[in-house]
């Protein structure tokens, strides 16, 4: 059984590299309250975002980072073509300079990738299930 952890992180690292740049430096523009980690280059925020990513944690945790990474890709993603015609409202510099442009085709490849993914080991059953099975088998070692 993949775990949605996995799944996730095996679809993160198959994108491109600009895209997953992106990604990060929105996922962080959304949901930081420090602005001065909003004007970030999207390296560091890339770097940043995975590194909690990957995190290993009990299943209650991992299964809610799941939820509040699908949440924010979700719109991210399934809104590119509202947020790229509003990039400078996220960029957090002047003039684009911290977003390396994406082009429509990588988006709709992005689009049909993450779809497959939720579809399969992010959809809420999936998920629930996973984390219902990790802590019963926690329960079962004690």
């Amino acid at each position: 059984m993949k775990t949605p952890w996995e799944a996730f992180i095996n679809w993160f690292d198959g994108v491109p590299i600009s895209l997953r740049r992106y990604l990060a430096h929105i996922f962080r523009i959304c949901t930081t309250d420090d602005t001065s980690r909003m004007a970030a280059r999207p390296e560091d925020s890339l770097e940043g975002f995975r590194n909690w990513a990957v995190t290993l944690d009990f299943p209650i945790r991992i299964a809610a980072r799941m939820f509040y990474i699908r949440s924010i890709f979700d719109m991210v993603i399934f809104h590119h073509k509202e947020i790229l015609a509003g990039t400078d409202c996220f960029s957090g510099q002047p003039g684009k300079d911290n977003i390396i442009p994406i082009s429509l085709r990588q988006w709709e490849d992005i689009l049909e990738s993450w779809k497959e993914l939720r579809n399969r080991e992010m959809t809420d059953t999936y998920i629930h299930s996973w984390t219902s099975w990790m802590i019963n088998l926690q329960m079962e070692t004690k």
